[in-house]
């Protein structure tokens, strides 16, 4: 049982992480939420609106014939068998 007291610091951890996260996450039922009309119009205004165009930086690159993989493969000569070799 000694062996598996160093589980004991992670799992705590853990468990206490757990705990943070569920408290952030729990449900509240403050009044930060905005649910009037005008907040409604003004959502919806904006979500009308065109979205804005991004400039283009850099014209597309032009297409390779073989892409790089980056690996440098050095092609080695095959030398031609010889009528006495077997090969299998």
């Amino acid at each position: 049982m000694q062996v598996l007291w160093w589980l004991v610091p992670p799992l705590a951890a853990t468990v206490l992480a757990m705990l943070w996260a569920a408290w952030l996450g729990r449900q509240r039922d403050d009044d930060r939420r905005d649910d009037s009309d005008a907040a409604l119009a003004k959502m919806a205004d904006a979500l009308a609106r065109p979205a804005p165009r991004r400039a283009r930086l850099q014209s597309p690159p032009a297409a390779v014939a073989e892409p790089g993989h980056g690996v440098a493969v050095r092609r080695t000569p095959r030398r031609p068998a010889s009528p006495g070799s077997t090969t299998r």
